[in-house]
């Protein structure tokens, strides 16, 4: 899991990808968003076989 400072958000294109931020787990697909506090542990992880697009963006940018 991944801990750092600021805010993530993004939006699914294409797949379906799960994503966990502290105990709270979501799977999410074409067309969903999220957004977390980049502080609390968090991972991603793709789910099925079709690949997973999304695009994401960190504020402030830590990467």
């Amino acid at each position: 899991m991944y801990v750092h400072d600021g805010e993530e958000g993004g939006v699914v294109v294409s797949g379906r990808i799960e994503i966990t931020v502290g105990g709270e787990r979501k799977i999410l697909g074409p067309g969903d968003a999220y957004l977390f506090d980049s502080s609390r542990p968090h991972r991603f992880r793709q789910v099925g076989p079709e690949p997973c697009e999304i695009i994401s963006a960190c504020t402030p940018p830590t990467f």
